[in-house]
């Protein structure tokens, strides 16, 4: 299970999160909504510690960590945390002087400790698993945009986490290379993986949520199945965000 309380995060004296509550269940897919600065991406990197929470509590699996204003949390607390979840970013963020296995086998060695030729084995079979198998030994820059962000789903699956975070996985990518994309990560959803998805892609948000949030300001505006948020949202600030998508055919 995946939970988050009364989580906070400011940058100086600007309020991004303001008292995030949600609960996740293994298996589900939760997505995220909601104009840009609304503090989405913020969410993700909090739970992931890749930003450290102003305050709040996040548990995923058997790792919890409380965050307050007035202390810094243990080096190894948040290790501990940070093992139980894989980052997709938007912008792919491989090591570029490593190959497609290299970068799927490295989180496996340093996070893991998993010995060199376990991490081989494995990182081979999640590449085949993206559809990449015959581009192991390629370099980031011989990859497309697609391929690359294949690569960096196989690297957040390689330490088996508990929770998958995708930041707008397909908002860096080509309009023809976002369907590869997207085919990977409904698979993963029909595997039962617990996930929590950004992105800008409704249709494909209908398709793969079991449940949706709106943010915007900092809040969770509104929470529910698909067919409540895009059928009959409660909100009029959701229904003002899907007339706008709507204008722009995103809906």
């Amino acid at each position: 299970m995946i939970e988050v309380r009364e989580l906070t995060k400011s940058f100086g004296g600007t309020s991004v999160l303001r008292g995030i509550d949600l609960t996740l269940e293994q298996g589900q897919v939760l997505v995220v909504i909601g104009p840009s600065g609304s503090g989405k991406s913020t969410l993700l990197r909090c739970l992931n510690v890749l930003e450290v929470p102003t305050s709040g509590t996040v548990v995923i699996g058997k790792a919890r960590l409380e965050f307050r204003a007035d202390a810094k949390p243990r080096k190894a607390d948040v290790l501990a945390l940070r093992r139980q979840s894989g980052m997709v970013f938007q912008a792919y963020h491989l090591f570029p002087h490593f190959t497609a296995l290299q970068n799927v086998m490295e989180g496996q060695i340093t996070v893991r400790r998993t010995p060199k030729t376990e991490a081989r084995a494995k990182a081979l079979q999640l590449l085949a698993k993206v559809g990449l198998a015959d581009r192991a030994d390629a370099y980031p820059h011989q990859l497309s945009g697609g391929q690359q962000q294949r690569v960096g789903i196989a690297r957040a699956m390689s330490i088996d986490p508990e929770l998958l975070l995708f930041d707008e996985p397909t908002s860096a990518l080509d309009p023809e290379l976002v369907r590869e994309v997207l085919k990977v990560i409904r698979e993963l959803a029909e595997e039962g993986r617990t996930m929590m998805i950004v992105t800008h892609e409704m249709k494909f948000a209908r398709e793969v949520a079991d449940r949706i949030i709106l943010l915007d300001g900092g809040v969770i505006v509104e929470e529910g199945p698909p067919e409540q948020i895009f059928g009959q949202p409660r909100e009029e600030r959701t229904r003002q965000f899907l007339s706008l998508l709507l204008e722009q055919g995103s809906v």
